[in-house]
């Protein structure tokens, strides 16, 4: 089941602000991992190294060349220290470059996410591009513990949203943020992907019928005690 909620865009982007402005302990579990085929893949952790924001913890951003691209600007924010909801992931501000296209996949992911709790949960994806060069593509999705969410695409400057309803299990969970750029030769792409996970209310009868049960149960007692 999917719904596209209106105030989504605007609570995400008031969230990625305070993200922003958040700092958190370094976690060795966050971490950006670029792919290319043909070359190994590259992961910067939290304050690790190529991770050019390492006084700050939950911020990743990288800068420089992998594979066939140039990536001029990545950052990346976790906000699962903080145990708040919603739990998200942003990589935000992003630039990359390349001289004769291809395909490059960026993934960010961290662990120890607790809200909304156990249970299922909304998971967001969203995209947005601001440049693209033509005949690109962009493809992003979110997961939980491996599993995955639908896919969210673009192929020309545009923005997406994707709900998924999915189970979290237990917590701490795992939270990932997938993004694949196609690119159908030399140019430059600009993107921003975030990843959110909240909790899913109980339906209004069901929450009626629970909290309605002490009451008949205090009812059926007292006939009971006429009766005798």
């Amino acid at each position: 089941m999917l719904r596209s909620r209106k105030l989504l865009p605007a609570v995400a982007a008031l969230a990625v602000a305070v993200l922003l402005g958040t700092s958190y302990p370094a976690r060795a579990a966050f971490s950006l991992t670029l792919h290319e085929t043909g070359f190994a893949d590259q992961t910067i952790t939290d304050n690790g190294a190529g991770d050019l924001s390492s006084a700050t913890g939950g911020v990743i951003t990288f800068a420089g060349t992998y594979g066939t691209f140039d990536i001029q600007i990545s950052v990346g924010t976790s906000n699962s220290a903080s145990g708040a909801q919603p739990a998200q992931l942003t990589i935000n501000n992003t630039s990359i470059t390349s001289t004769s296209g291809g395909s490059l996949t960026v993934t960010l992911t961290d662990t120890g996410f607790t809200a909304p709790g156990t249970g299922n949960a909304f998971l967001d994806t969203q995209l947005s591009t601001t440049q693209l060069p033509l005949g690109s593509t962009v493809t992003s999705h979110s997961e939980v513990n491996g599993t995955a969410g639908g896919d969210v695409a673009l192929n020309t400057v545009s923005g997406g949203l994707r709900e998924d309803i999915v189970a979290i299990g237990t917590t701490p969970y795992t939270l990932s943020n997938v993004t694949t750029f196609n690119l159908a030769g030399a140019g430059t792409l600009q993107f921003t992907g975030i990843t959110t996970a909240t909790a899913v209310p109980a339906p209004a009868g069901v929450v009626l019928a629970l909290t309605g049960l002490p009451v008949l149960g205090l009812g059926w007692l007292r006939r009971r005690r006429k009766r005798a």
